[in-house]
């Protein structure tokens, strides 16, 4: 979405939200039509005319706004047995899928007038554009409005990048090897048994093929952190025995020495409460085999109110802070500087399915804030990603050293 401002500029913004919607909590999968609507209903009348003074003003105000629509919902069991009949595939076949579709809802479903939050996705990127709006309003970096407006130092380094390959685990990792970047390799898991073996055997050969490759190709002074994101795997191959899955993190933490090793996301549970009771309840585990592994969590960390209930909990080492998940840029902004004064480490993070504009967004949101990692995005493809992220904190922060040197 464009936000015009008063000269005729066009400021973007990238409405995207990730790849696992409408999963552990998060909102549902964000469709355009709808993302176009809530604009124009809601967010041209709240910012048609208003003055680009402080951004955390304004991007509260929009993560605040509430709207009312219709949506469909199940009848109750009674009144749809009631309603009707029986729906067979001769019904489909003769009437047409999309025709017999309709005439189903019509007797299960009925219209009911709610009301409620925007979708992550558009108070995301209204919050992107509104951000490099004040900073091209107030000729700065947008690191250094975030900077001002929450009283933090004015950034004068680049924040460690982390990197993500998808399902080339093996090629990705190479890339990443000769990049040199601080953390890796974030790869997909969507196929347990060819990916991570049934028993997860593929996944300690992995681990050890890592660490032997990192070595080959990165040299003795080149000393990364081995991050494997395994999605809730080993929760769905040992079934949430937590003893058995504190074995397998074991068996990882012998494979990847003497690298460090985090492991996000080894467990998914049905809820925000069973997965601080688990995580943390893994967390005291390790700790008490004296492992050298972080845990990080990604699923049910989606909002600030979440992150702050894992950081109160001690329940992890680390957080995702998946920005898309959070909505309106300021929540991310407020959940590292949550994170760090818990004592909590932090990935900035996101989706791979954002876009160039919401990176360089994220980019100046870790330059200002220095949380441990940063995700480099978006795609897969490794180089694209890490060139894109690397570049913009160099140009910001060369912008911002040569203007404190002409002041």
């Amino acid at each position: 979405m464009g936000l015009v401002l008063d000269d005729r500029t066009v400021v973007w913004g990238d409405c995207v939200a990730v790849c696992y919607s409408g999963g552990a909590g998060r909102d549902p999968v964000f469709r355009t039509e709808e993302g176009l609507a809530t604009i124009r209903r809601a967010i041209t009348p709240a910012l048609q005319g208003r003055e680009l003074t402080s951004f955390h003003q304004l991007a509260a105000e929009v993560d605040m706004l509430i709207e009312s629509v219709e949506v469909s919902q199940p009848l109750p069991q009674a009144e749809a047995e009631l309603s009707g009949r029986e729906w067979s595939r001769r019904d489909f076949l003769t009437m047409g899928l999309e025709r017999a579709t309709r005439e189903k809802e019509k007797v299960t479903t009925e219209r009911l007038p709610v009301e409620r939050s925007l979708h992550t996705a558009v108070r995301y990127g209204v919050s992107q554009a509104l951000l490099k709006s004040v900073a091209l309003a107030r000729g700065v970096t947008m690191a250094e409005v975030i900077a001002e407006e929450w009283g933090l130092p004015l950034p004068d380094g680049p924040v460690p990048i982390h990197a993500q390959c998808g399902a080339e685990r093996h090629a990705g990792a190479d890339k990443m090897i000769l990049r040199r970047v601080a953390s890796l390799s974030h790869t997909l898991v969507d196929n347990i048994p060819e990916q991570l073996a049934e028993d997860g055997t593929r996944l300690l050969a992995y681990a050890r093929w890592l660490k032997q490759r990192i070595r080959q190709l990165g040299g003795s002074d080149y000393r990364p952190t081995i991050h494997l994101d395994l999605h809730g795997a080993l929760g769905q191959i040992f079934e949430n025995n937590l003893g058995r899955v504190l074995g397998h993190l074991y068996a990882l933490d012998l494979a990847t020495k003497p690298y460090p090793l985090r492991v996000e996301s080894p467990i998914i549970m049905e809820s925000r409460e069973a997965q601080i009771e688990a995580m943390k309840t893994l967390r005291d585990y390790v700790g008490f085999r004296n492992m050298n592994t972080q845990l990080v969590v990604d699923e049910w960390a989606n909002t600030l109110d979440d992150i702050k209930a894992f950081v109160d909990a001690l329940a992890v080492d680390m957080i995702q802070i998946k920005m898309p998940d959070l909505g309106s840029v300021h929540n991310s902004i407020e959940a590292v500087l949550a994170c760090k004064a818990g004592g909590v480490g932090t990935l900035l993070g996101g989706s791979c399915a954002e876009t160039d504009l919401s990176a360089q967004v994220a980019t100046h949101v870790g330059l200002a804030t220095q949380p441990d990692i940063i995700m480099a995005k978006p795609g897969m493809g490794v180089d694209e990603a890490i060139s894109l992220v690397q570049n913009e904190m160099n140009r910001a922060l060369a912008e911002i050293e040569a203007r404190a040197l002409r002041e």
